[in-house]
C-alpha cells in the first residue's frame, strides 16, 4: 500500500501488525531530523511479511525509497558465499576440509604459521590465520575494491604470513573474497556466474545484483557519509565478501528461505547454519553468526549498513536497511526481533514554547563546592554559562531534559513536588554533578 506524506512517499505493506507504531514512530523522526536518509524494515512471522520504508532513495532527486530500492548490503554477501560453499559441498565438487591451495594452479601455496595448510572451512569461519585486509587494498579511495584483480590477490597472499589456522576467529574480508574465487576455480565459472546460478535463481531474488550495471537505475539507491553522497563500491577479486546489492523485499526472502528450506538448497541451508566452530560464547558457520537461537549477519560500506537475522525457533526473520554508513538501524532489527532490547534514544530537538524557557533559568550551585553555573535565556534560547567555559547554547530533547548543541553534555532539571525547579543534574563532564538552584 503506497502512502502520501507530506511531500514524501513512502511505504508500508502489511499483513499483521507486525511492525509495532513505536518503531515506525521511531523510524519516522530519524528520517525527519536527518539521521538517516532512508530506512527500510521488514519482518517475517506466523506465515506473513511487513514491511515500513520511508525516506529518500536518492535526496538531491528527491525520489523516494519504496520497498524495491536496492541497496548495497556488504558483508550479508558472506552468507551467499557460505551458503555457495556449502552447495558445493554437498554435491561433491569441493569439501570442507579441502585445503585451498587444492583449487589453484601451481605454484600457489596458503599455509599457516605452523605450516599447515587452510581450508576451505576456515576461510568461512574466519578461522584462517589471514588478516581482515590485504596489505595492498586501497583503503583510502573512493572505491576501494573496484580495481582489485586476481593479479593484485596473488601478490597479497604471497606476502602474507597467516597465523596459526583453526585456533582463533579473526573476521577477514580477504579470507571471504578468497574463498569466492578458490569456489570459482572448483565450480567452473566466475564466482558471480556461480552465486546467480545456485542461489539467486532457485530463489528467485529478482532484485539482488552482484554488479551496479545490473541494477535498473529507477531503483538504485545513493549511498551517503555523514550529509555527503558517497560512489558506489563495486567488486572484482573480493567479491565474495561484499559485493552483492538488494531490496529489502529480497533481503526477507533470503532469510525466509532459511525457514522454508527449498529442496534445491535444504541441505546447503542446514550445511551453511550448522557451527562449524565455536569459542565460548561464539559460534560461527559457513559464513552466518550464531547468537543462541538467531543466526545474523550485517553488512557495512561506503555508504549503507544492513542487517539480517533469523530465529528458526520462532520462525522469525527481520532485514533492515539504510543508505547511511555511520548510522545503522541494527537496534531497531534487534528490538523487532525482540521487544525487551530498547531501541536507541537519539535525543531529537523537541519543541517548546519559548515562554516556557524561563522557568529553567536562574544561577545554580554545585551541591561539593562552591562553583556556579547560569542558565540564562537569550533571544528566545536557552544559554548555559559558567566561570572560565565558553557559553554553550542548549536545546530541549524532552522530559525537563536539554543537550549542548556542540558537544555531548546533557541538563536534567528536577522538579519539587508542586512541579517548581529545584536542581540540576550535570553529565558528559567527568561524573553526574549536581546543582541546587539559588533563591
Amino acid at each position: 500500500m503506497k502512502i502520501l506524506s507530506g511531500l514524501m512517499l513512502f511505504w508500508v505493506m502489511s499483513v499483521t501488525a507486525q511492525i509495532p507504531v513505536d518503531v515506525q514512530q521511531e523510524v519516522d523522526l530519524r528520517i525527519k531530523h536527518k539521521h538517516n536518509p532512508s530506512i527500510a524494515l521488514a519482518v517475517f512471522q506466523g506465515g506473513h511479511q511487513s514491511f515500513y520504508v520511508k525516506g529518500w532513495q536518492n535526496k538531491e532527486q528527491q525520489i523516494p525509497a519504496t520497498v524495491n530500492t536496492v541497496y548495497e548490503i556488504g558483508s550479508i554477501t558472506k552468507t551467499f558465499t557460505g551458503l555457495l560453499l556449502a552447495k558445493l559441498t554437498e554435491e561433491g565438487k569441493v569439501s570442507l576440509h579441502d585445503p585451498v591451495e587444492q583449487h589453484w594452479q601451481q605454484p600457489f601455496k596458503l599455509r599457516d604459521a605452523a605450516g599447515e595448510v587452510i581450508t576451505l572451512k576456515q576461510l568461512s569461519t574466519h578461522t584462517s590465520g589471514l588478516p581482515r585486509l590485504p596489505d595492498n587494498l586501497p583503503l583510502f579511495a573512493d572505491d576501494p575494491y573496484a580495481t582489485y584483480d586476481r593479479d593484485d590477490l596473488l601478490k597479497a597472499l604471497s606476502n602474507i604470513k597467516p597465523a596459526i589456522a583453526g585456533k582463533n576467529y579473526a573476521y577477514s574480508n580477504l579470507a571471504v573474497g578468497l574463498l569466492g574465487e578458490t569456489l570459482a576455480n572448483a565450480g567452473g565459472a566466475s564466482y558471480n556466474e556461480l552465486i546467480s546460478k545456485n542461489i539467486i535463481q532457485p530463489l528467485s531474488l529478482h532484485s539482488t545484483y552482484w554488479s551496479l550495471q545490473q541494477v535498473p537505475e529507477a531503483n538504485l539507491a545513493q549511498g551517503y557519509s555523514v550529509n555527503k553522497p558517497t560512489p558506489a563500491w563495486n567488486f572484482k577479486a573480493l567479491a565474495g565478501a561484499g559485493a552483492l546489492r538488494s531490496s529489502i523485499t529480497d533481503l526477507l526472502a533470503y532469510g525466509v528461505a532459511y525457514l522454508e528450506q527449498s529442496d534445491s538448497l535444504k541441505k546447503a541451508m542446514n550445511i551453511a547454519t550448522t557451527a562449524h566452530y565455536q569459542q565460548d560464547k561464539l559460534r560461527v558457520g559457513l559464513g552466518w553468526h550464531i547468537n543462541d537461537d538467531i543466526i545474523w549477519h550485517n553488512g557495512g560500506t561506503g555508504g549503507f549498513r544492513s542487517i539480517l537475522m533469523i530465529n528458526p525457533k520462532t520462525q522469525k526473520v527481520v532485514a533492515a536497511i539504510t543508505n547511511h554508513s555511520q548510522n545503522d538501524v541494527e537496534d531497531l532489527a534487534i528490538h523487532l526481533m525482540d521487544t525487551a532490547q530498547p531501541m536507541h534514544q537519539l535525543d531529537f530537538p523537541v519543541e517548546i514554547e519559548s515562554t516556557k524557557l524561563k522557568e529553567f533559568e536562574s544561577e545554580y550551585q554545585q551541591v561539593e563546592n562552591d562553583s556556579q553555573i547560569t542558565i540564562k535565556v537569550i533571544d528566545d534560547q536557552l544559554f548555559f554559562t559558567a566561570p572560565k567555559q565558553p557559553k554553550q547554547t542548549m536545546y530541549y530533547i524532552g522530559n525537563d531534559t536539554f543537550k549542548f548543541k556542540m558537544i555531548n553534555v546533557k541538563i536534567k532539571f528536577d522538579r519539587d513536588d508542586n512541579g517548581n525547579i529545584q536542581a540540576l543534574q550535570l553529565q558528559g563532564w567527568g561524573e553526574p554533578q549536581t546543582y541546587l538552584k539559588k533563591d
